[in-house]
């Protein structure tokens, strides 16, 4: 446990008074989240989120953040649950709430840094929470400030592993960052090339992390799908989602997998099921239906099933859609309309 510095009983101010004032914080600076108990819970509600079970997960972190509400670990947690639900669903109904807490997290770990208080642990949710920021505002196309919080989150996680270089979970930020970096500007002569450096961070992170095991194994795929190595990446989304068989994030990376391979064995059958998860979700905008029916219309068209591939193109444009999904869809009813013009033509020449 970690000695409580004594010159924090100036801040709380002194005798009974002081001691409850400060009872809040002791529960802080004892707080190790790879202990048993908490270890528990917090991977309890990754396992609640894998497994689209975003409401239990949420009220699990809710009541972390209520028993340490002086500590980032729960607000994160509680934003990364918003955050998996939004995308889960297309939907970005809860941005406001997401930011809330992930700016709630961001300074809680500020007001101990300023106590210096703050271990790699609060660097670590503290750095978290930026790149969760930053995949956020990418989503929303806000450039700009997806690369000023990229480059924030990357900047605590690496203090982090300052402070502790056994903090593991840290690597997968790390990686991530200086993957994908150097994978998206390699056209700009003096940027490092760190794929190498980055790919064998995040495979540390999945080997040796303490709560980054799955979300790293399923960055893991993406950036073997980036390098082509389909083999791999297949082999591994078929593990995850052997793990967990109800998980849609895990569905939708090895359906992409799969579709980039051209292995339509898998592909096809997974659009079938995600297209009957998609439509059985309350409130479904239709976003990520499109992109079913658009796929399946692809791969029926290209294995020459070409009344069901068109079949599947009048499903997509029958649907009716609000004017903002219309908008964010535009590329994807784009390619429908050429499908379903390409397919008439087909038919007309039969």
């Amino acid at each position: 446990m970690r000695r409580f510095p004594i010159h924090l009983f100036s801040i709380a101010g002194e005798g009974v008074l002081g001691i409850l004032l400060l009872v809040p914080l002791l529960k802080v600076f004892a707080l190790e989240p790879t202990e048993p108990p908490l270890k528990h819970r917090i991977i309890q509600g990754i396992e609640f989120t894998l497994n689209n079970q975003f409401a239990r997960a949420e009220s699990l972190y809710l009541e972390l953040a209520r028993e340490f509400p002086h500590h980032p670990m729960g607000y994160f947690y509680v934003g990364a649950t918003l955050q998996a639900d939004m995308l889960d669903r297309e939907e970005y109904d809860r941005e406001e709430e997401f930011y809330r807490f992930m700016n709630r997290a961001i300074r809680c770990a500020d007001s101990l840094r300023q106590l210096g208080q703050a271990d790699a642990w609060i660097y670590f949710y503290q750095g978290s929470a930026f790149i969760y920021r930053s995949f956020m505002k990418s989503k929303r196309e806000n450039w700009f400030g997806a690369y000023r919080d990229a480059v924030r989150g990357v900047s605590r996680l690496e203090t982090a592993l300052a402070l502790d270089s056994t903090l593991y979970d840290a690597y997968l930020g790390v990686g991530s960052y200086k993957y994908w970096k150097s994978a998206k500007v390699n056209w700009i002569p003096f940027i490092k090339d760190e794929r190498e450096v980055g790919i064998r961070m995040v495979e540390t992170a999945i080997q040796k992390g303490k709560f980054v095991h799955w979300v790293g194994r399923d960055q893991l795929c993406w950036i073997l799908m980036n390098e082509k190595s389909y083999a791999r990446a297949l082999q591994l989304a078929r593990e995850n989602l052997q793990a967990f068989p109800r998980s849609r994030f895990f569905k939708w990376t090895l359906v992409e997998v799969a579709q980039h391979a051209g292995d339509y064995r898998i592909s096809y059958p997974l659009y079938r099921e995600l297209l009957q998860d998609v439509r059985s979700l309350p409130g479904n905008n239709h976003y990520n239906e499109l992109e079913c029916l658009s796929q399946l219309a692809a791969i029926d068209l290209q294995q020459g099933h070409v009344h069901r591939a068109l079949a599947w193109t009048e499903e997509a444009l029958a649907l009716k859609l609000r004017s903002d999904i219309r908008k964010r869809a535009h590329r994807k009813l784009k390619r429908i309309l050429e499908l379903h013009q390409k397919i008439l033509k087909q038919l007309e020449k039969n």
